[in-house]
């Protein structure tokens, strides 16, 4: 992995070169169009059109080359998010496709994975009235549905007959004790000055541990509509599998439904909270303990902090181009979290 930032007109050279190693020999690739779009916190988004030779013509392919920037709030594995998305593509989650994999950045500077670009767009108020997509209100209540129903289908999967076992870590311990232990360890390495409110979350965290699931199930570790790219007004890819992992389905509910996001994960009048965890409970068979959801949606709302801790500790120490969400907002969320939790 290189420690010098490639310029645009290098990087399209190397992923010419990568590309040219990786597919058949006489391909010929070309490299169109590359350009970073967006400032991603763990991930930088680079899309292209890549045109080589197949079957004696030439052929065009949209794609999207995701390489870890210099600096990420979340550090996670760039082979397993490859691996897992390989095991998928037998599954009717819709998931992209990707095909190369520079897991150590020896050919592109940075670890580096390249996969399918899809038509649509994603914006995070897509369910809200302001409606930045132009749904109809039959748009919006059918994508909410669809993604109640792909959450159901990808806690459903078979995390054994995919071999995901071999792919994502285990807990060796329950899933809730297993993150719980894990972020506040985030926030040890993270903060810049002592952060009493967080630390008070962090014991009614580790005082409140819900029972295991009877089976570990894939959780996507950010589910929201700001990770669904919506085309022609329907449900298309699920993206930003980073923070995938074997784990608790109450984790997603509780990321989803966590008061934080709740104006943005539902519509007002045609589609609440219950009616989500209803629809989910119908398809699924799993009921959702009240107790266990608010300990997750608490965990949740202090992982958010502690990302944003982690970004401020990147922008101040390590250069980051992205600036941190606003840290003592977030912090006092989940406080009240905990206090309302407290009250009952």
């Amino acid at each position: 992995m290189s420690s010098r930032e490639l310029t645009t007109t290098e990087l399209t050279e190397a992923l010419r070169a990568f590309l040219g190693r990786n597919l058949p020999p006489g391909a010929d690739p070309e490299i169109e169009a590359l350009y970073r779009a967006g400032t991603g916190s763990s991930r930088e988004n680079w899309p292209f059109d890549a045109t080589w030779l197949e079957s004696g013509e030439r052929s065009t392919h949209r794609l999207l080359m995701r390489r870890d920037p210099q600096s990420a709030v979340v550090d996670t594995a760039r082979s397993a998010e490859f691996h897992l998305l390989e095991a998928l593509e037998a599954t009717s989650i819709p998931a992209p496709r990707v095909r190369w994999l520079d897991d150590e950045g020896v050919d592109l500077a940075r670890p580096t994975m390249i996969g399918d670009r899809y038509d649509g767009s994603a914006h995070r108020g897509v369910l809200r009235d302001k409606n930045p997509l132009r749904l109809s209100s039959e748009q919006r209540l059918a994508l909410a549905h669809d993604m109640c129903d792909v959450l159901g289908r990808l806690h459903s999967v078979d995390i054994d007959a995919l071999g995901l076992r071999d792919i994502l870590d285990v807990p060796d311990c329950s899933p809730a004790e297993h993150e719980v232990e894990r972020w506040i360890g985030e926030l040890t390495g993270n903060e810049l000055e002592p952060q009493p409110g967080l630390r008070l979350c962090a014991e009614w965290l580790r005082d409140h541990i819900p029972a295991s699931p009877d089976r570990l199930v894939l959780v996507h570790g950010d589910f929201r509509p700001a990770n669904v790219l919506v085309d022609d007004g329907k449900f298309g890819v699920l993206l930003d599998w980073e923070l995938a992992r074997l784990g608790d389905p109450l984790d997603d509910l509780g990321w989803y439904t966590t008061p934080l996001y709740r104006g943005e994960h539902f519509v007002p009048g045609q589609w609440t909270q219950e009616d989500f965890l209803a629809r989910y409970a119908a398809a699924t068979g799993r009921d959702v303990a009240p107790g266990a959801l608010t300990f997750w949606q608490v965990l949740s709302t202090f992982r958010l902090a502690v990302i944003a801790l982690n970004g401020v500790r990147n922008f101040c120490e390590l250069g980051s181009d992205r600036p941190s969400a606003p840290v003592d907002s977030l912090i006092a969320k989940v406080v009240d979290q905990v206090l309302a939790a407290e009250k009952g």
